[in-house]
């Protein structure tokens, strides 16, 4: 024990270096959030404030109350979607204003077994499904899987969802996907977690942050998706579509590059530059966070381009890997760090931990910050704030992501783009990618 407590001593801590650890002053949590009609909440109570004040912004589709949200289901498992959709309906029935009701018609119904079929077999057969379920019009398909799917889809495989997810989203409809054990487990929280997104990907905006950022004008995101070449040398890369966040964090727009296929890991300067065009970032100050590191002659190009469109850029870097990790210190015992704990490493860098987890499931892999000497100066601690409120803007789930919003989604949008899978549209107001 005394050479544990040593070791403890021995460590960048805050009681010897004060000024180099930061933390938020109220709860990320407790941070208020701004729904329709006026209405605020914390957070930590996102139900609450959707069910009193209905979403923020309507898309234009629903702008008439009397509109529908017409569903259809295509089940590949064995749950039961009636008691599931009797349970989602009830919580679309809590929203007590810009209430959205459901209808679901018997003829965008299908449900078939795909155990017994080869690969080809079942591609035929979901095709045809889904052909059947959009004879009549549609706006999103929940799709139920089985737990097996799910391995397939996350090693990248051709699972049953990305088939589906493909056919639909070119034919501009949305889907929701809920595997068999999620469900099965926990159905309401299923349904709680979804209604956010089924909201958001048909181009409603829940919510947005009730007090502006100050940092910057605009918020946006840069990222690169790998994919080896088939003859094992390099890679084919996808750049990710750019989306586009105001001061309150509120979702204006995204854009997929129309030459999205690159070899390497570096943006090309043509894609930059259309995705930060004059009519929107003329005399604007822009916050760019990159995933990773940025690449080759990226800060150059931004440079030359910020500078002919008279702007201001802050240059981010965001790494996910590799990073010490922080924790609290009580009765020299290590202890799982606090949400929005932050370690200053220079006037230019900081770690910082933006998630918490279970102590059974292992400590929070923190995210470090640098900021690019070739951008506009920032404050660390506004850009830690910052970063920590634009974690709590995600509209797929009552769950904050690790990352950023303008970062979160972009390696799985741009991934999702290698596997033929992204919409008509160039630019569009929907978030498909939830």
């Amino acid at each position: 024990m005394a050479q544990g407590c040593q070791v403890i001593q021995q460590t960048l801590n805050s009681e010897q270096y004060p000024d180099l650890f930061w933390k938020p002053q109220t709860k990320l949590e407790d941070t208020l959030v701004l729904f329709g009609n006026n209405v605020t909440s914390t957070r930590g109570r996102t139900l609450s404030g959707l069910y009193k004040g209905g979403v923020y912004r309507r898309h234009q589709e629903f702008l008439n109350p009397a509109r529908k949200i017409r569903l259809g289901i295509l089940n590949f498992s064995n749950v039961d979607y009636e008691a599931f959709y009797y349970g989602l309906r009830q919580e679309f029935e809590k929203q007590k204003t810009n209430t959205f009701q459901l209808t679901l018609s018997e003829e965008n119904i299908r449900k078939a077994s795909l155990e017994d079929l080869s690969t080809t077999e079942a591609k035929v057969k979901v095709q045809t499904l889904v052909d059947e379920v959009l004879q009549v019009p549609i706006d999103l398909v929940l799709v139920f899987l089985p737990q097996s799917d799910r391995a397939q889809d996350d090693s990248g495989g051709d699972s049953i969802y990305a088939w589906v997810y493909r056919r639909l989203l070119r034919r501009r409809v949305a889907s929701q996907k809920i595997y068999e054990k999620t469900l099965r487990e926990k159905p309401r929280m299923v349904s709680q977690n979804i209604v956010l997104g089924i909201l958001a990907k048909l181009g409603n905006l829940p919510f947005i942050l009730a007090e502006s950022l100050s940092i910057a004008d605009y918020f946006i995101g840069l990222d690169i998706s790998r994919k080896p070449k088939k003859n094992g040398k390099g890679s084919i890369n996808a750049c990710a579509s750019l989306r586009l966040y105001n001061t309150r964090g509120e979702f204006i727009r995204y854009q997929i590059a129309s030459d999205s296929l690159t070899e390497g890991e570096e943006i090309p300067g043509t894609i930059l530059q259309d995705f930060l065009p004059i009519k929107d970032f003329r005399n604007k100050k822009v916050l760019i966070y990159r995933d990773g590191l940025f690449r080759g002659d990226e800060i150059k190009n931004l440079v030359a381009w910020r500078d002919a469109i008279n702007s201001e850029f802050i240059f981010v870097e965001c790494a996910k890997s590799q990073i010490p990790r922080l924790h609290n210190l009580s009765n020299q015992k290590l202890q799982h760090p606090t949400r929005g704990l932050a370690l200053f490493l220079s006037p230019r860098e900081a770690i910082l931990v933006t998630t918490q987890v279970p102590p059974r499931i292992g400590l929070p892999r923190p995210l470090r910050l640098r900021v690019r000497e070739e951008g506009a100066a920032v404050d660390l601690k506004t850009l830690v704030d910052t970063t920590l409120k634009l974690t709590l803007l995600h509209h797929g789930s009552l769950k904050d992501p690790r990352l950023p919003i303008p970062l979160f989604g972009a390696d799985r949008i741009a991934y999702r783009r290698l596997q033929g899978i992204y919409p008509g549209e160039l630019e569009g107001n929907k978030q498909y990618w939830l």
